[in-house]
């Protein structure tokens, strides 16, 4: 066999076809030019552009819902030469990912298919393998090819056969910790509806709904769970103290939420009280579902009559995947209850745990928003937020295990399904003992309320 190679023309037109889009338009705007005059085509682009300053301007939500990532993906993709031909070619041969061709001596490269970019820091670059070629080389040339690349570090993926996914994360939006904000005075401006946790990597702030809803915070240890738990109770302060919401609080460790124990309606540490804070959470629900009866209301309002009940549970693992026996069957028993009805009936779970398998946390799948902090194993990433969310730029795994990065994490965007890096607000222990001051009961309302 000989030594000849595919001629340019017809590598070329290969690219071509694999691009349509650089094909169509300059020929949609040259046929523009002829058939209309360059002044009309001209005006239809200033037009065109206008509209998407207006946009940009007018519903920055909308737009960085749908315009933004499109519109980076492109940016990334053809503006900037890391993924261009001949860079892309340098980068990949620098990292021994490219084969040789035995009789013609042709070096082939590794193909992008696309590119997307659903952050503003994390881009995913989808490759076709070349024939020889495994997800595991590429997973072994990680470190390189966030050095070629110019990264913060590079994930990968397997997407399907031949092909993988990299996520390649640029920068590091947060480099500081979030100051929570003064808690509010009064119960009326305070809105659960619209809770603040801390930022996005957008630059805006995190919030999130807490009545109506049940959350899971996943994450290793010293990955700062409990600063997402310590701003849901800060907003949810003014409302203890007035007797609109009631703290069940189940604290396994005895350590960090026990400061809790002076505004908790219930509160346990013991196997035995764990286990009788949820049946006893459930119980209230039941409760609650024949008041709602006889009033002959659907939905729940929140009052001093019927109040929000907030059940916190640190190391929910602890409780309903290794713990004591009897511990894990008694919260077993009324949990997946509580997490399917209680919704309605004005009874939220917050439940922060490390190891999010089904073995662990077989109703995990009934939390209805799930955080994602620093994550030891990939796989853990789409078991709490859903599957490819790691594929879409996810990368909890890759977050280095250093104190500077308490508190961040990975959400669901739940319009568009596309995770977005967040931050929350850092309490510390002054941080804590206000929330326990104003949130601090009466103490003879607070033995009546818990007598009855």
């Amino acid at each position: 066999m000989g030594k000849r190679v595919q001629g340019w023309e017809w590598r070329v037109a290969g690219w071509a076809a694999r691009h349509p889009g650089f094909v169509a338009a300059p020929a949609a705007a040259a046929a523009g030019v002829v058939q209309f005059g360059p002044v009309t085509a001209g005006g239809v682009v200033a037009g065109a552009v206008a509209a998407g300053v207006g946009w940009y301007r007018g519903h920055p939500e909308s737009w960085s819902r749908l315009a933004a990532p499109r519109l980076r993906a492109v940016r990334r993709r053809w503006l900037s030469r890391a993924y261009l031909g001949p860079w892309w070619s340098r980068v990949v041969e620098a990292c021994n990912l490219v084969t040789v061709h035995r009789t013609t001596g042709v070096i082939n490269v590794p193909r992008i298919i696309r590119v997307r970019s659903h952050s503003p820091s994390t881009e995913t670059v989808y490759v076709r393998l070349l024939l020889g070629q495994t997800p595991k080389m590429w997973e072994e040339a990680a470190d390189a090819l966030a050095v070629a690349l110019r990264a913060e570090r590079v994930g990968v993926e397997r997407v399907r056969p031949q092909v993988i996914a990299l996520i390649v994360q640029r920068s590091e939006p947060f480099t500081e910790s979030i100051i929570p904000p003064d808690i509010l005075a009064d119960s009326d401006a305070v809105d659960l509806s619209r809770v603040y946790l801390g930022e996005t990597e957008h630059g805006t702030d995190w919030y999130a709904p807490l009545v109506g809803q049940h959350w899971l915070i996943a994450g290793a240890t010293g990955s700062g769970k409990n600063s997402v738990t310590w701003m849901a109770l800060r907003a949810c302060a003014p409302l203890i103290r007035d007797g609109l919401v009631r703290l069940h609080v189940v604290n396994p460790k005895g350590t960090e939420l026990n400061a809790l124990r002076p505004v908790s309606y219930r509160y346990a540490e013991t196997d035995a009280d764990i286990v009788d804070v949820i049946q006893g959470f459930w119980s209230t629900m039941q409760d609650r579902k024949q008041v709602l009866a006889e009033q002959g209301r659907r939905t729940f309002a929140m009052s001093r009559e019927t109040p929000l009940d907030l059940l916190v549970v640190d190391e929910l693992g602890a409780v309903t995947g290794y713990g004591d026996r009897s511990l894990t069957r008694g919260a077993q028993a009324a949990l997946p209850l509580i997490l399917s009805q209680a919704r309605a009936l004005g009874g939220s779970v917050i439940g922060a745990l490390q190891e999010p398998t089904k073995d662990v946390i077989p109703q995990r799948d009934l939390f209805s928003l799930r955080v994602c902090l620093r994550a030891t194993s990939a796989g853990h990433v789409d078991m709490v937020l859903g599957e490819d969310m790691r594929r879409r730029g996810a990368l909890a795994d890759e977050i280095p295990n250093v104190p500077e990065s308490a508190g961040i994490g990975f959400v669901v965007k739940q319009r568009s399904r596309t995770p977005v890096r967040v931050r929350a607000a850092y309490c510390d222990d002054s941080d804590i003992a206000e929330l326990v001051r104003v949130a601090g009961w009466p103490v003879s309302e607070l033995a009546a309320a818990r007598h009855g």
